[in-house]
């Protein structure tokens, strides 16, 4: 015991001096996850993050996770990268993913509503239902036509799993495959909710040829104080919604946190990157003919947009009157608001780069659904990315949570840390630890020695 003492004081030694070497040096001042820093020019949303104020700006990396517990299709993007930046006038934000897989050709089922005759897949989700889930035709619900394997039959599919029975609504179509893989045709909101709810949610199929578009989305925080949840319930059209004997509590789409509602910038690779080669809706100049659209603005540069959405507790929504995507948040007079968020994107190496870009203030109509952006104010920020090609679309997705936060800055990069300066005494006393230290260690060998 005795010849343990020697060695506690020396070991105390130790500490005290790494302790003084470290007393009275500065630790790093707190601030915003994502800073966006003052610069001189322009996006170059024909090339994004080409402009060469971006080379001196950081990437924020940011985990992602599945917005969709247990779903084998959410949470497939691990990490997002992001920067931010400000002119004056418009805020800049960088956003950069690895997406090996890119969903090139892909249809959103709104523009694919618009234009009838588009081509290619993603037009409508398919669910693909648990390994192990078997079905039975019941016939005698002689009211219900079901379609089993492209073959119309008379009466009501149910699906068991588990000990759990699910009745599908008249009119449900499935598609058996050799596997005994059961996937649900024309999925729809309330069906998504019933799968998954009752445990048969797999998640969405695809294949080579019938796959959904990518996205990635921005949210802003619109609530009062801070948020504690990020992510969309998976519900009914509308909260309360009766479907099939099923009641609905909640809308897809709706923000998952109560009382809280958001601004989302949402880019579609098969809707509104402006790429005729890859994005069909730009190849048929869909947004620049109104006669499809309803809508009374064009574009005149056929560019790139992030289309503006809304959601709270009750329901998702779309911020123009046209309700291509959603329900509109008003019926008349936000036109023109579509192409308030341009966007430029490229798909390069193994990763999709988006660039938003918005003007720093709205129309006062619009700002009870989108951010006023100025100095001295955190905003809560949030993302989301989907992969289309390995099943990732609507509410299936990888998302940040919680939320991070984000401020303007008048510096137009970051200030680099101060050299670490020790001040003469402090390294006097450092010193003076260091040599009792050396000397316990001393004492504790002559001690073991004998």
């Amino acid at each position: 015991m005795r010849k343990k003492i020697p060695l506690l004081i020396a070991l105390v030694a130790m500490l005290f001096s790494i302790m003084l070497a470290f007393e009275n040096v500065p630790l790093a001042q707190s601030s915003p996850t994502i800073v966006a820093y003052k610069v001189v020019g322009s996006a170059n949303l024909a090339n994004p993050g080409s402009c060469s104020f971006w080379s001196d700006i950081p990437w924020v990396n940011l985990s992602l996770t599945a917005n969709v517990p247990n779903a084998p299709t959410s949470g497939l993007t691990h990490y997002i990268l992001v920067k931010a930046a400000w002119n004056g006038s418009d805020i800049f934000i960088l956003v950069k993913w690895p997406a090996p897989n890119p969903a090139f050709g892909a249809w959103s089922a709104a523009a694919g509503a618009l234009y009838p005759s588009a081509t290619g897949p993603g037009l409508f989700r398919i669910i693909e239902l648990m390994p192990g889930t078997t079905y039975k035709l019941l016939t005698n619900c002689t009211s219900y036509v079901s379609i089993v394997n492209g073959k119309s039959e008379s009466g009501r599919l149910t699906f068991s799993y588990k000990g759990v029975t699910v009745l599908a609504p008249n009119g449900s179509q499935i598609q058996v495959l050799s596997n005994g893989t059961i996937l649900f045709y024309h999925s729809l909101r309330p069906m998504e909710y019933i799968f998954y709810c009752n445990g048969l949610f797999y998640g969405y199929y695809t294949n080579s040829t019938w796959y959904y578009p990518d996205r990635v989305a921005m949210m802003w925080y619109m609530g009062t104080g801070t948020p504690t949840m990020d992510g969309m319930n998976i519900g009914g059209k509308y909260a309360g919604q009766v479907y099939d004997g099923y009641n609905l509590s909640v809308a897809g789409g709706s923000f998952k946190m109560p009382g809280g509602s958001a601004n989302i910038w949402m880019w579609v690779s098969g809707a509104t990157w402006n790429n005729a080669t890859y994005d069909q809706a730009f190849k048929v100049h869909l947004w620049a003919n109104e006669s499809l659209t309803g809508l009374p603005y064009t574009d005149p540069d056929c560019g790139g947009f992030a289309v503006p959405l809304y959601t709270n507790n009750t329901n998702m929504y779309e911020v123009d009157c046209a309700g291509i995507w959603y329900t509109p948040v008003q019926s008349s007079g936000l036109n023109g608001s579509l192409f308030m968020i341009r966007t430029g994107a490229k798909w390069c190496n193994g990763y999709w780069t988006v660039e938003y870009v918005r003007s720093l203030t709205v129309p006062s109509n619009i700002a009870k659904y989108e951010p006023q952006i100025a100095l001295n104010t955190t905003y809560y920020v949030a993302f989301a990315v989907w992969q289309g090609r390995e099943g990732e679309t609507l509410f299936d997705k990888s998302i940040v949570t919680p939320f991070v936060t984000l401020a303007l800055s008048t510096a137009s990069h970051p200030t680099p840390p101060p050299p670490l300066v020790i001040s003469p005494t402090l390294m006097t006393v450092t010193v003076v630890g260091v040599v009792v230290a050396v000397v316990a260690l001393a004492i504790i060998w002559i001690v073991y020695r004998k």
